[in-house]
């Protein structure tokens, strides 16, 4: 069948960080990423940028990821508590029960904002950056159906979070709401399974940790085959996903064993974790001042407690060194009357020291405690509860020959509201439903 998209632009919208990717289909195996972002680190080729906005104060769009981090940052301090800094946004959408076009965002100065807005700020700026990649890349004019858009979600998003998405991605221009099938919305994790597939084995396995399993040697230079069966864990900044496949051939297609889940175990847990040690350092009534009185000073120690948090291992003994800015440490005194140093000397928090060159001095133990929760989980989560069924068995334990049962079911796809009519062939009893997304 003749593809009707001459290109294929997927978005990766992170809850730290995001990026995009292109290919054209006539090549589709050419994939274009995304690594020149402006106000990236100089000399540094950037596969995503962070997810942050900023708004002007009269709630137009100023810039996104490291643009809108930069400028943020270099804002007086008091000039800056009017604008309006969001990161980490993503998170919200899962974390509403009752999420709607209605549903707002609060800004780390404390405005609200309605999410839907916020998400279309975001997807517009993606959108217009890779149309100017694919035309720098193209020969040919491109018209705007022609462009299939992708854009990947968790897998532990429910269904009304999926379907805000799509409507941002509407309101935001990608495709029109007349047009749907011309955005694909995926499951992060399956993403990430389809692109394992295409790799062999010794891409996969670390060799020097275990090179036999099972007692049997693996000829790592094969490509995956049906009797191999893998999970993929999609860890990001929000949640941590996973899928458990195989491959059947010959067609090549991929099985799923267990439905795809997770849970919000992603490594934002870590960072809410540093901020409560911090209220229990500081007081949580002071830490709420500042973050509300200096914003942008509590966006750039999170941003200094993000870049020490990527070097922290298992099996590092030193330290590591956190700077607290200069703002902190004076509204501290100003605030509580006394210095930083005292504040840490009275918690009596050992795992915590101070340096006197206005660093906060994180122990190995102290980074393990601000790790560890969010790693149970995970681990935790990740413990299957049951054995994987044997290759080629139906069902959860493979074991007998399952009833089978033919429904067939036709779907109407509105724009907010799904209806669906399910039909048992073999007894003609038909149920229908109706599933709005978006009402209250």
């Amino acid at each position: 069948m003749a593809c009707p998209f001459s290109v294929v632009i997927a978005i990766d919208f992170g809850t730290t960080s995001s990026g995009y990717a292109f290919s054209f289909t006539q090549d589709s195996e050419a994939i274009h990423m995304m690594k020149r972002w402006e106000g990236g680190d100089p000399g540094v080729a950037n596969q995503k940028s962070p997810t942050c906005l900023l708004l002007t104060p009269e709630l137009r769009f100023h810039s996104f990821g490291f643009a809108a981090r930069d400028f943020y940052h270099d804002l007086d301090p008091e000039e800056a508590r009017h604008w309006l800094y969001f990161d980490k946004f993503k998170m919200k959408i899962h974390s509403t029960s009752d999420l709607t076009m209605e549903t707002e965002l609060e800004a780390v100065n404390g405005q609200k904002v309605r999410a839907i807005d916020v998400f279309a700020h975001a997807l517009r700026f993606f959108r217009e950056h890779a149309l100017k990649e694919v035309k720098d890349q193209s020969s040919s004019v491109l018209e705007g159906d022609e462009i299939r858009w992708v854009i990947t979600v968790p897998a532990v998003w429910r269904q009304p979070a999926k379907q805000f998405m799509r409507e941002a991605a509407y309101l935001a221009g990608l495709v029109s709401p007349d047009c749907p099938e011309q955005l694909l919305i995926a499951l992060e994790p399956e993403a990430a399974s389809i692109y394992c597939r295409k790799l062999r084995l010794h891409q996969v396995i670390d060799l020097s940790m275990q090179p036999i399993t099972n007692g049997l040697e693996l000829d790592v230079s094969r490509p995956f085959d049906s009797s191999d069966r893998y999970v993929v864990a999609d860890c990001g900044g929000g949640t941590v996903d996973l899928t458990v496949h195989q491959i059947e051939q010959p067609q090549g297609t991929l099985k799923e064993l267990y439905k795809a889940s997770g849970g919000p175990y992603g490594a934002v847990g870590v960072d809410l974790a540093f901020e409560a040690m911090l209220c229990q350092i500081f007081g949580e009534d002071f830490i709420q001042s500042f973050k509300a009185k200096r914003p942008a000073a509590w966006v750039d120690l999170m941003i200094a407690f993000e870049a020490r948090k990527r070097t922290a291992s298992p099996g590092r003994t030193n330290a590591l060194n956190i700077s607290l800015p200069f703002s902190f440490i004076d509204y501290y005194k100003r605030h509580r009357g006394q210095s930083v140093e005292a504040a840490l000397r009275r918690s009596n928090m050992n795992i915590v020291k101070w340096s006197s060159q206005g660093m906060l001095r994180l122990t190995q133990e102290a980074m393990n405690e601000l790790f560890q929760p969010t790693i149970s989980k995970i681990v935790k989560h990740i413990d299957l509860p049951e054995p994987l069924p044997p290759p080629g068995a139906v069902g959860g334990a493979g074991a007998g020959t399952p009833e089978r049962r033919e429904i067939r079911a036709t779907m109407q796809f509105g724009d907010t509201e799904i209806k669906v009519t399910a039909v048992d062939v073999m007894s003609n009893r038909s149920v229908r439903a109706s599933i709005d997304f978006l009402s209250n």
